[in-house]
């Protein structure tokens, strides 16, 4: 699992309120690795994939189950 979380603007803002977040362009529609929502936000923070509920899993771990 990557240490690289997609996040969405609503947890971005509760987690660090005051905040501007750094996006990525057009990265398509993935789930917020703490609310679970599906977000296009672009938004990724560095978060321990152990620590969070909805952690990215990458796509060769999809593959090979």
């Amino acid at each position: 699992m990557s240490w690289t979380q997609p996040l969405c603007l609503a947890c971005w803002e509760s987690s660090r309120p005051g905040q501007i977040p750094c996006r990525v362009r057009d990265d398509g529609e993935e789930r917020c690795c703490t609310c679970g929502r599906p977000t296009t936000e672009g938004i990724y923070v560095r978060l321990d994939p152990r620590t969070v509920p909805y952690p990215l899993v990458e796509s060769d771990e999809k593959e090979s189950g």
